[in-house]
């Protein structure tokens, strides 16, 4: 069974203040403020990831050569991100 596969969702402007990333999404070319995402370091870091396609397999090598964290709390953190990040629709899942 092929390992599901995730990616950023177009439609996002991104900027970094305070060492958080906001992103806000673009409606018809006008940022819809009122529905603005924050994003931590490890959000972030994982985000910008998302650039290209990634497994979730590939994600949790990525944290762990990155961060200095055990498996099982990586892949907590990632499931959390990976949760919230589908709902929020900032990325979206390829089978």
């Amino acid at each position: 069974m092929k390992e599901r596969a995730f990616k950023q969702q177009n439609g996002f402007v991104e900027q970094t203040i305070g060492g958080e990333t906001i992103l806000v999404p673009l409606v018809n070319s006008v940022a819809k403020m009122n529905e603005v995402i924050t994003l931590n370091e490890l959000g972030t870091f994982i985000y910008h990831l998302l650039e290209e396609k990634k497994t979730f397999s590939d994600l949790t090598e990525e944290i762990l050569n990155s961060y200095d964290v055990n498996k099982t709390e990586a892949i907590n953190d990632l499931n959390n991100f990976l949760s919230s990040a589908l709902e929020k629709k900032i990325i979206f899942a390829i089978n």
